[in-house]
């Protein structure tokens, strides 16, 4: 997997859903055109202060941290302790599933515009569908990597907080770790196929909010590249099957998995997704 967003992890004392991350992420789809309006003169009262958020309690990561440190110096073999770090960080040091949902920040956003894109091209209107939608050209004929190449900026666009940084470096990760699908024709892929490109990417989502959350420090006592490796691949495919579970969970109750209800389906799919992974430390 990618490493690109790797950092020194959360500090305890900030607050377990910041003021930048509450309320839902911006709306899915082409930004509207904006309209001038006459600017107003700024009064106090028109502008009022968020409340400071409470801060939460600064040693909730210990314990996962410390689980996950287990695991590290095992070379990977104590799966149990894995599972007891990534269980007790969603549920302790983010406050559960709704909160690590929320966490996610923007790749909530980005999650569900590839949904639609991915929606829309399984659907009847397919690659001219979705060139409309986006507004370009030219998608017909390309390999499924130089198409999503193309839709990426629509998808998670450059620049902004560390959570876009994770949006992009978790697509690119997709594009660049499924070579055989990405070297198909995009017109030649299935269902099954593009349903497993969005779990991959969610996948991907979920393991780099757990690797910089508990993982960057205890990563340190790796002996070598090969044993990280091992160490991120044992972590990946646990999460891989939460998400298809999730998927799964959310198929069941959903008859219609539009794109007006994008964000809805794919958020739900996230908090499933967390709701597993907490239980597995059980």
């Amino acid at each position: 997997m990618g490493t690109s967003t790797r950092n020194r992890g959360q500090n305890g004392h900030n607050p377990l859903v910041p003021t930048w991350l509450e309320g839902d992420p911006v709306p899915v789809g082409p930004a509207p055109i904006a309209v001038p309006v006459q600017p107003t003169p700024f009064t106090p009262q028109q502008q009022p202060m968020q409340p400071i958020p409470t801060e939460a309690d600064p040693n909730r990561f210990r314990g996962p941290r410390t689980s996950f440190t287990h695991f590290t110096s095992s070379g990977g073999r104590d799966r149990s302790s894995m599972k007891r770090g990534v269980s007790h960080y969603v549920s302790r040091s983010l406050g559960g599933s709704s909160n690590a949902t929320k966490r996610l920040g923007s790749s909530r956003t980005s999650t569900a515009r590839l949904y639609e894109v991915l929606n829309t091209f399984a659907g009847s209107g397919g690659l001219r569908e979705v060139a409309r939608l986006l507004s370009i050209e030219n998608l017909e004929g390309l390999r499924a990597a130089e198409f999503f190449i193309k839709v990426a900026q629509f998808v998670c666009p450059d620049g902004g907080p560390e959570d876009e940084g994770i949006s992009r470096s978790a697509y690119f990760d997709t594009v660049a770790d499924n070579p055989e699908l990405m070297n198909k024709p995009t017109e030649n892929l299935t269902q099954e196929e593009i349903d497993s490109i969005l779990q991959k990417y969610m996948s991907k989502v979920v393991m780099q909010l757990i690797m910089n959350g508990i993982a960057n420090n205890a990563i340190r006592f790796s002996k070598t590249l090969d044993e990280i490796a091992h160490i991120e691949d044992a972590v990946e495919q646990l999460i891989e099957q939460s998400v298809s579970d999730a998927f799964a969970q959310v198929r069941r109750d959903n008859t219609e998995l539009t794109n007006e209800k994008a964000k809805k389906i794919t958020d739900s799919v996230y908090r499933k997704t967390f709701e597993i992974l907490e239980g597995v430390g059980e």
